[in-house]
């Protein structure tokens, strides 16, 4: 048997085929998964996915900096000030200047922004069930072992087989002047 995703093709609109590589087919079963939790999260919650990653990253961790936050969501710092500052308008959190550092202001969750990861944790709960529910329970048993596998994973330094390395799509290499 071939390795996953060797071989393995999808037809193009316009009847092409293309390669699907795992890291291909985990971007779309994770697309799929978000943009349902999204439309779920923004209907009942009033709030989009991304807003309430930052929100659960606070309920996890409270009085944590943006810098902080921008580290556990993996989101871009502009992302994440904007993100803030509509919580903060929402009063679903709330910034307090550093103890230690007068220049740093620390964040964290009102009780209406406790309340609404609460209401989301539960419907979070129920998409995820319901993802799992076309696995049997040792499949997802497998699947949870091998995506730990995979979190691990880091890409092999390619300058060392003379290859250039490919530049990271989120800091742009700027020409010198």
């Amino acid at each position: 048997m071939a390795p996953i995703g060797r071989g393995d093709t999808v037809m193009t609109p316009g009847g092409g085929h293309f390669r699907q590589y795992v890291s291909i087919r985990l971007e779309h079963v994770a697309r799929v998964a978000r943009d349902a939790a999204d439309t779920i999260y923004r209907r009942e919650c009033k709030l989009d996915i991304r807003q309430l990653r930052v929100l659960r990253v606070l309920e996890a961790e409270p009085d944590l900096t943006v810098s902080e936050i921008v580290d556990a969501t993996m989101f871009e710092r502009t992302l994440v000030s904007r993100i803030i500052q509509g919580l903060v308008k929402q009063k679903l959190v709330e910034r307090r200047i550093c103890d230690v550092d007068a220049r740093q202001l620390r964040l964290s969750l009102t009780q209406t922004g406790e309340e609404k990861v609460a209401t989301a944790d539960k419907l979070g709960d129920e998409l995820n069930d319901d993802l799992l529910a076309v696995l049997t329970v040792e499949e997802q048993a497998s699947l949870n072992r091998c995506l730990e596998k995979l979190m691990t994973w880091r890409p092999p330094n390619m300058a060392v087989s003379g290859a250039e390395a490919v530049p990271s799509t989120e800091q742009e290499e700027r020409p010198s002047r």
